[in-house]
């Protein structure tokens, strides 16, 4: 295919050093657009085969703005802006990669800057924007990539001035996104394009600013200090973010992901915490339960070594030749062994009762059933003592001024 070769870059503004490159895209673009083909009764717009559709420039800008204020009322301007910066952007980008990938293809070309080309001089036959590259700028394809230029008569500012509107912010963000695609595509590194300065808010031009996103606030930075607009004004400036929404969900996912992590770890924790509690109530279960297992053992003992080494003696002792009054002695200190081991005295024993060893005496044998006077005769006390006893006792007990038999409540408390 023969292309005709022009002497005139006419499409683009580019520092000299790059006029030669970008006049062989010029004549590439201009063949490629010279060969076209309408037929509306197909609804078929072509230029060298490939198929274009034509859409109103005011309906990708101000008034997609408008459609999406309304859309958003409730949520106010500031997050409608936003939605449709976030959305027009994203779509101008995926564009201009796409179509850079195809033109990269058709041209045969593999140089970074021989890409970058045809980027301007297409952003202009396409009706976007005219391009103006300004000298300082530093297209390499690294880190340090840098690139300042103006797109006069943007379709997007130029869709706003033509209603007569003008904006508090930039608005040119469908060229923004294209020409960062094209760019990223070109380069093979991450891109991202801020409009610094826009005619739509009054400003002399519609300039931009490209470079890696890690470097475009340092670059914003320093353009700011020579340019004539307040130092102000630069750090209000919106820093788009090819899918920027993808990347929140992104994070939000990773974060949730993360959250899951931190509270299954607790979870672990909690569970291996409550697993040790188990297994200590369970030791110490077990403790008590050998605790009351040798408590019963010892007071089995005890009752085995009384019966076997105090009791024969006192039978042997009451068949032998002892007097009356020795003999209700032995009788006596029989039960009182016997009541020794009795739970009654146990229970009368507890700290919160506080029985006196003496109102014990009583208890037990009113639980007998003994009277008050054979109670007196044999602790050897008077009858009124023993009154007083059984009162303390009442109290004691919280039997006091109730219709509560001493000796049965007594009873009970042996079962």
């Amino acid at each position: 295919m023969t292309i005709p070769s022009d002497t005139a870059l006419n499409t683009v503004s580019v520092p000299d050093n790059f006029h030669q490159v970008f006049l062989t895209a010029q004549n590439y673009v201009r063949h490629y657009f010279s060969v076209a083909q309408s037929d509306p009764e197909k609804g078929l717009i072509e230029f060298s085969g490939e198929r274009y559709i034509l859409i109103r420039a005011a309906s990708l800008s101000n008034e997609f703005f408008d459609m999406m204020a309304l859309l958003y009322k409730d949520r106010g301007e500031e997050e409608a802006r936003n939605l449709s910066f976030n959305f027009l952007f994203d779509i101008a980008h995926s564009i201009g990669k796409a179509d850079a990938k195809s033109f990269f293809s058709k041209m045969k070309v593999t140089d970074p800057i021989e890409k970058l080309s045809a980027g301007p001089v297409h952003f202009a036959y396409t009706g976007w924007a005219s391009v103006k590259i300004h000298p300082l700028s530093k297209p390499t394809p690294d880190e340090n990539f840098y690139l300042i230029y103006d797109h006069p008569y943007s379709f997007e500012a130029q869709s706003w001035l033509d209603q007569g509107k003008k904006t508090k912010f930039p608005v040119c963000v469908m060229n923004a996104g294209y020409s960062s695609g094209w760019c990223e595509e070109s380069f093979g590194v991450s891109l991202v394009t801020a409009e610094i300065e826009c005619r739509a808010k009054g400003d002399r031009h519609c300039r931009f600013i490209m470079a890696p996103p890690s470097k475009i606030k340092q670059y914003i930075n320093n353009y700011s200090k020579k340019a004539y607009i307040k130092y102000e004004h630069y750090k209000k400036i919106d820093i788009p973010e090819f899918f920027k929404r993808k990347r929140v969900q992104d994070d939000l996912r990773n974060h949730k992901a993360h959250l899951e992590q931190v509270i299954q770890r607790r979870t672990d924790k909690l569970k291996k915490a409550n697993q040790g509690l188990e297994e200590a109530n369970i030791a110490l279960k077990v403790m008590l339960k050998q605790m009351e297992q040798k408590e019963k053992a010892d007071k089995e003992s005890f009752l085995i070594n009384i019966k076997h080494s105090i009791l024969p003696y006192l039978k042997q002792l009451g068949e032998t030749s002892i007097s009356h009054e020795q003999q209700v002695l032995l009788d006596r200190l029989e039960k009182n062994i016997h009541d020794i081991t009795s739970p009654l005295i146990s229970k009368l024993s507890s700290t919160y009762l506080n029985l006196t060893p003496m109102e014990i005496k009583v208890a037990t044998l009113v639980k007998e059933g003994v009277t008050n006077k054979e109670i007196a005769q044999s602790l050897n006390v008077s009858f009124n003592t023993i009154t007083s006893h059984r009162y303390k006792i009442r109290t004691k007990l919280g039997l006091k001024n109730k219709p509560k038999n001493l000796r049965s409540y007594l009873l009970s408390l042996e079962e």
